[in-house]
């Protein structure tokens, strides 16, 4: 079933690329479209993002530099470059960045590959998201309310919903939300999603990292 924490984002003008990619998420995910890399940049940030699939042909500077845009705004998510050519030097040059690579003519079964691999491999139970949010809410003395709130945070809830599940106002969700970033010491709740996000994958396999501070640019 499609969900609001399944999102894929394609950064292309190929409408051929486009439905491939469609065709491959099915109803796994949300497809969302662009031809702008720093609108993908944006888009990557979200927690819901589970991969980008990147056309070079709309590329303006060097792969490369492209890539690490969407690397830096995202660590986790799998990202595939589709490209007119295999050059050993561009592949050289992306795997630092953990990109794969494909060529055109568009092979649909490698596409769906990535796809459904991607998807697998970067989806995150209830259960260890819900085990970190514990472990935050332990380690930042996190109230009921607060905890509410991260449904907003991961993307899972729009704000109106919660909202109105709640029965709280938008003034009241936004006070929320800066009291939530300001004691788990964070700049902001993206970077609040991102940071729950890894260390929940972390924690899931066992690991417990220690929590990131960050006191310096906490919203006050």
């Amino acid at each position: 079933m499609r969900t609001a924490s399944n999102v894929f984002v394609i950064l292309s003008e190929d409408e051929q690329l486009v439905e491939a990619v469609r065709a491959a998420t099915s109803d796994l995910a949300i497809v969302k479209v662009t031809a702008d890399v720093g609108e993908a940049a944006l888009l990557a940030k979200r927690p819901s993002v589970s991969g980008i699939v990147v056309d070079s042909n709309v590329l303006s500077q060097t792969p490369a530099r492209e890539l690490s845009r969407l690397r830096a705004a995202s660590p986790l998510v799998g990202i595939l470059l589709v490209a007119s050519e295999l050059r050993a030097s561009l592949l050289n040059d992306i795997q630092p960045l953990r990109v794969e690579l494909l060529a055109r003519p568009l092979p649909a079964q490698a596409i769906e590959r990535f796809v459904r691999r991607t998807l697998s491999a970067g989806r995150l139970s209830d259960q260890h998201v819900g085990a970190w949010i514990d472990h935050l809410a332990s380690a930042h003395k996190l109230s009921g309310s607060d905890v509410a709130l991260f449904s907003v945070v991961l993307d899972r809830e729009t704000p109106d919903a919660l909202c109105a599940r709640l029965n709280i106002d938008q003034a009241t969700l936004s006070r929320g939300l800066r009291r939530l970033v300001k004691k788990c010491r964070v700049r902001n709740t993206d970077r609040l999603a991102k940071n729950l996000m890894r260390d929940a994958l972390l924690f899931g396999t066992g690991a417990t990292p220690a929590l990131e501070r960050d006191d310096r640019h906490a919203v006050a």
